[in-house]
This record gives structure tokens, sequence and C-alpha cells, in this order.
């Protein structure tokens, strides 16, 4: 071959028992496998040592060319990132809304970090969705729904199954508007499972929404105590059932999140192995996936103590999903390119909260100091708060040298712009994959030959 090449600065090498190497690319996210023969040519061919004459190895070259491992030795890779980090960012394909129809929650869990008062508000106080705020939404996407953005939305709260009415009212508009102007309309929930009923399940696979996350803590000593109803009773067993109702033959993809911190993290087999029992291990549509329990702001101040730093929670995934595969669950975690970084960053997404406030990550809601803007009946009017999201940037001298940049991207924003109100933001800002990418690429790859990986992109 005659063009220069030259090894890509996100390579990484996992050493295996068996003597092969697994061999991921940060950039393309190509994963494969050597043996041990062709991981000694590709050390002689970067090293130029290898024989040139030898055409036996050409299409391992041009293996290694099309999975970014190899790359023309004139181009920038950082320059290549930071172009599309910006096209992502700024540029008008796509437009999604993360929409909170209520903030009110029939749960009271320790560690969620919206404001508490909000969750006792009246209707006409902002705790669910006012009529005039709906009609301001529907005028916006209008205005900004194409045949080329779509419309993408999750559904969020508080407890977004306590105000179906209003998921209903926007649902029906937006999938007319989308039919009307050839767009493509998706949709999702992140919701407590509580209130996932037979009728609740047939109206979410009515409004379309194919994708559903429902959080469990722990067995169902560990679950109750962490994510009781506000009454004081348990949620685990209704919670399983409903997840149990929801068949395969369904449109709907299912995510168990277990949010994990040094409180439950040792019960999460015992947790596993009940949810085995249940048969939701052989589920073609359900898959596991371990959320890290960060404190933000002032808010669950309790358990500051107890949550883990990104490199400790590294290191329980690693554990974490090793049990899942064991006992044969489907997970969907493998690295994914970040170049866009947050849409927290963004300007084609908005998070909508009942009274109009406009906030543009997760992690702000409730909290009015921190809103971007307000839905008016003339769109999003924004303010100064929205500055410092468009102003952060991921390439820092430290981030820029890092061999995980495109699959971290400068870590998460709001921990980085807020990081004298989050405590310890240091050990939470950069992403798992930098502490643990080795280990969970041996996962990976291991569930992958299982069929027990389900990578989402």
């Amino acid at each position: 071959m005659n063009e220069r090449l030259k090894p890509s600065r996100y390579n990484h090498f996992v050493k295996c028992n068996n003597g092969r190497h697994l061999v991921f690319n940060a950039l393309s996210c190509g994963l494969g496998e050597m043996d041990a023969e062709n991981y000694e040519y590709y050390l002689e061919f970067i090293k130029g040592t290898h024989k040139k004459e030898n055409g036996d190895y050409d299409d391992l070259i041009k293996v290694l060319m099309r999975g970014g491992i190899l790359v023309p030795e004139d181009i920038s890779e950082l320059d290549i990132i930071r172009a599309g980090h910006y096209r992502a960012r700024f540029g008008n394909e796509g437009f999604g809304l993360t929409i909170i129809p209520t903030v009110n929650c029939n749960f009271a869990c320790d560690y969620c970090y919206e404001n508490s008062l909000l969750h006792s508000l009246s209707p006409q106080q902002g705790g669910v969705m006012s009529d005039e705020v709906c009609e301001n939404l529907i005028k916006l996407c209008q205005e900004r729904v194409t045949e080329k953005t779509g419309l993408a939305v999750n559904w969020y709260g508080g407890e977004p199954l306590m105000a179906l009415d209003v998921i209903k009212k926007l649902t029906d508009v937006f999938i007319e508007l989308c039919d009307s102007k050839g767009a493509k309309y998706s949709a999702g929930m992140i919701t407590n499972g509580y209130l996932l009923t037979t009728d609740s399940l047939d109206f979410l696979l009515g409004a379309k929404v194919g994708f559903i996350q429902v959080t469990i803590d722990g067995p169902p000593d560990i679950h109750d105590t962490r994510r009781s109803l506000k009454s004081g009773g348990g949620t685990y067993e209704c919670i399983l059932a409903n997840v149990q109702n929801i068949r395969d033959r369904m449109p709907l993809r299912i995510s168990l999140r277990i949010n994990v911190d040094r409180r439950n993290s040792s019960h999460i087999p015992r947790l596993l192995e009940d949810l085995k029992k249940r048969d939701l291990h052989c589920r073609a549509n359900v898959s596991i996936h371990f959320g890290q329990t960060v404190r933000y702001s002032n808010s669950c101040p309790d358990i500051a103590s107890h949550c883990m730093g990104s490199d400790e929670f590294a290191d329980f995934m690693v554990e974490g999903f090793t049990h899942a595969v064991d006992l044969g669950f489907k997970i969907t975690s493998f690295p994914i390119r970040q170049i866009g970084s947050c849409s927290a960053v963004g300007v084609h997404s908005a998070l909508i909260e009942p009274n109009g406030d406009v906030q543009t990550c997760w992690a702000t809601v409730g909290n009015a100091d921190a809103a971007v803007g307000k839905l008016t009946p003339d769109g999003i009017r924004y303010n100064q708060n929205l500055t410092k999201w468009l102003g952060w940037n991921p390439f820092n001298t430290k981030c820029e040298k890092c061999n995980v940049l495109p699959i971290c991207m400068g870590g998460c924003p709001y921990k980085y712009l807020y990081k004298d109100e989050v405590p310890d933001a240091e050990k939470h800002i950069c992403a798992w994959w930098k502490y643990n990418l080795g280990g969970m690429l041996e996962i990976a790859s291991r569930a992958h030959r299982e069929g027990l990986l389900m990578v989402v992109r």
C-alpha cells in the first residue's frame, strides 16, 4: 500500500487471557480482535520495521484503516473532532424536547435532586403543565420541526404518568404535525414504573413511545427504603409486576436502571438474581443499566458521603456488568462517540417545565435561578444563563490530550459549570470510560459473542 499511515491517537489494546488482543478506537468506536501474529505485524508496521514486500497483510491493513486504528499521516484527528463537535452542537440537524408534564411525584426518593417543594404544587401553582404552556409548546414545534430535523421527545418528571392527559394532548398534535411535514417523530419516557399499568402501557404504545426507563435500586428490602411512596409504602413488587406485563412483541425497549451508591452496591447481585427468577434476563427488549448516584447542588444533602466518585463507580460497573452477563442479561453499556457532547450545551434541544421555564440540563429542573429562558407565544425568550452553557468548551489542555476524548468530550458539563455546588465535583466530571475502558471492552466483547449486547446509537 502506498498511502502513508500512522496509528490513531485514540487506539486502545486489551490483552486477553487467550493471548489475543481486543482493539478499540475511541473515535470510530470500532471494536475487533487480533491474534498474536497480526498484532505483532501491526507493531512492526507502526515502527516501520515490517517487510514492505509482504502482501499477505494488505487485508489486515485495510481492516485497520476501516476501523480507524490506522489513519492517513497528514490528518488531524483532533481537528475532525472539533469540527464534528461544533457542527453537532450548533447545527440544525435534529430537534429534541424533554417535556415535564408535571413535577408532581408519587415517590419520595432520598436522592432526588429536584426541589422537593415542587412535588406538592397544585396545577395552578405550576405542578402540572397549563393549557397556556401547552399551546406555546405547540407553537414552538410548529416553528422548529421540519422534515430535516424531525422531533424527538422525552417525557420526564416528576412522574410523567401522573399527567397522561397532558401527554395525550401534546402527542396528538406532535404526531399530526410531523405527519404533515413528512418529519420523523419518536418518543421515550423516564418513569418510576409504579403507574405503568396495562391501560397506561396501551396509551404509551399509541403515543409512539418506543423507549421506557424504569428504576430498580436493589432487592425489595433495599429498593423500598430508597424509592418508597410518599405514603411510606413499598414499590418494588408493583413495579416489577408492571415490567413483567410488557411483552417482547411490543415495540418497546425497556431499560432497567439501577442507581448505585455505597449503600446498595453490595446488594446488586441479589437484585439481579431476583430479576432472573422473574425471567427478565431472557426478554428480548429488556436490558440492564447502572446509574451513578450523584448529589447535585444543595439537594439531598444526606447522601453526599454515600456517592461514589467516577473511578470508584467505574470499578463497580465492571463487577456489576460481569455478574449481569453471567446471568444472561442484555446490556447496553458500550462506548459511543459523543462528538456533539451533552445536548445541554447545544441549541437543538430544550427542557420545558410545567410553568414554562426552560432549562437546558436535567439536573437543574426546579431551579428557577438556573433557567435559561421562558417559553412564550413567540418561542423561547432566552436569558444570560444560556451563555455559560453555550460557552462551555471540552477542548481544554487536559481533555485534548486524553485518549478517550471522543467518548467523553469533557465529561458532564453540569458538574463542570456548577462544580462549586457539586460536592467533590472533580471526582464526577470525567466519564467512567477513563477508568474502566479495558474491563468494559472485555465484557462488551463477551456480551456480543453471546448475543447479549444491545448497542443503542
